[in-house]
C-alpha cells in the first residue's frame, strides 16, 4: 500500500472545509437600508434651489446666446424686458420678431433696470417691439447690466461675464 498523501488545500474532506466567504443576505439589506436612510436625511436637510440666483444664471446665459447669435448672424438679436418676464428677439425685414421659445417668465424674481417695457408682451396690444438691450452683430453695443429683485435682496447680470452681487 503506497504512502498516504495529504489532500491538497482545494481538495479538502467536507468536515474540513473552510467557511464560504462573503455576505449574508441579511447584511446586505442592512446596509442597502442604512444608506437608503442616511441618502433620505441629506436630501430633506438640503437648502432649495435660490430663485434669484438661478433666474440670473438663465438669463445671463440667454444674453450671452444673443450675442452669439448677433454675431454669427448679422443680424441684431435684442431683449424685450417686462416685470415679470424677458423675450429674446431678432432684427429682420425692418421688424424686431420673437424667437422661438423665446420667451421666458420669470419665478419669484422681477426685472427692475432697465426699466421694463409698461406692459406684458403679446402678439396685438403693444404694437412693435421695443428691445431694451440690443446686441450689435460687430460687437459694438452699448450694454448696461439688468437688475433683478427677490424680495429685498437684487442681483446684477452684466450682459457678458460673471454675475455680480448687488444690495440686499
Amino acid at each position: 500500500m503506497p504512502p498516504a498523501t495529504p489532500l491538497s488545500p482545494d481538495r479538502q474532506p467536507p468536515e474540513r472545509a473552510a467557511p464560504s466567504a462573503g455576505f449574508s443576505l441579511t447584511e446586505v439589506l442592512v446596509t442597502l437600508s442604512i444608506i437608503a436612510f442616511v441618502s433620505a436625511m441629506i436630501v430633506a436637510t438640503a437648502r432649495p434651489a435660490d430663485p434669484l440666483r438661478r433666474e440670473g444664471e438663465r438669463l445671463s446665459q440667454t444674453l450671452t446666446q444673443l450675442n452669439n447669435r448677433a454675431r454669427a448672424t448679422g443680424a441684431p438679436a435684442g431683449l424685450v424686458l417686462d416685470a415679470d418676464a424677458y423675450t429674446s428677439v431678432r432684427w429682420s425685414d425692418g421688424a424686431w420678431l420673437t424667437l422661438p421659445a423665446g420667451r421666458h417668465a420669470l419665478r419669484g424674481v422681477i426685472i427692475v433696470s432697465p426699466a421694463p417695457a409698461a406692459q406684458a408682451l403679446g402678439q396685438d396690444d403693444q404694437g412693435p417691439l421695443r428691445p431694451q438691450i440690443i446686441f450689435d452683430p460687430l460687437g459694438h453695443s452699448a450694454l448696461v447690466p439688468v437688475e433683478l429683485r427677490a424680495g429685498t435682496r437684487t442681483l446684477e447680470v452684466p450682459p457678458q461675464g460673471a454675475i455680480r452681487k448687488g444690495a440686499g
